[in-house]
């Protein structure tokens, strides 16, 4: 079973979230907050799987509060949800650790695919988001993206196509079942390449792959 907490300053959105989230069954909502303040009290309290939590929210925002989440409860994935989604936004969700970025005018089966799919291990990022991602990557300057080629170049071949695949948004289940190989040499060789690349988490590791041109 799949613990979630729920955090948004609105409570007609946190009614919905719940109601969608209720109807999976490897699914359960644990706890709700109303800002940032309250999502740090409910991660010490209920210490849920995944975290769906809004960027703009009174008091402590969702960057803000998954800050101090990452630092005391590193092994919960915060998922952040946003109306829309900037480069700024993006740059500091992804250096604080973020699971991903989920728009909130997304399919209902999206909210349940980003939970399976971050329990999992997968970064969940939506199409407009990977967008902005993107647009930033091919407007920076070259010495960057040299810098990811020549770190993806000391991969050996194999953690290079799991690269590719995490790139992509793929989970370890995902990815294994694709090469062929056993789910455990799959996280074998997610854990080998995030220490080569010097990425904190596979959000990370997917812009170094965008930056080394293994994805498209």
């Amino acid at each position: 079973m799949i613990k979630v907490g729920i955090v948004d300053d609105d409570a007609l959105v946190r009614s919905g979230i719940r109601t969608v989230l209720n109807n999976a069954p490897d699914v359960r909502v644990v706890g709700e907050a109303g800002n940032g303040v309250g999502a740090v009290e409910l991660v010490r309290v209920h210490n849920p799987h995944v975290l769906m939590m809004d960027i703009r929210m009174p008091v402590v925002d969702g960057l803000a509060a998954t800050e101090q989440i990452r630092r005391f409860s590193p092994d919960t994935l915060v998922v952040l949800l946003t109306a829309t989604a900037s480069y700024r936004q993006v740059r500091r969700g992804v250096r604080a650790g973020v699971a991903g970025f989920l728009l909130k005018d997304g399919d209902p089966h999206e909210l349940i695919a980003a939970v399976r799919a971050a329990a999992t291990g997968a970064a969940v990022v939506s199409p407009p988001v990977t967008r902005v991602l993107l647009d930033r990557v091919a407007t920076i300057e070259v010495e960057p993206l040299d810098r990811a080629k020549a770190l993806v170049d000391r991969l050996t071949p194999r953690e290079r196509e799991v690269l590719a695949l995490v790139g992509k948004g793929l989970g370890n289940l995902q990815i294994a079942r694709r090469l062929f190989v056993s789910e455990g040499a799959v996280k074998a060789h997610v854990s080998n390449l995030l220490t080569k690349l010097s990425c904190e988490n596979r959000v990370q590791a997917a812009i170094m792959a965008y930056q080394a041109t293994l994805t498209a």
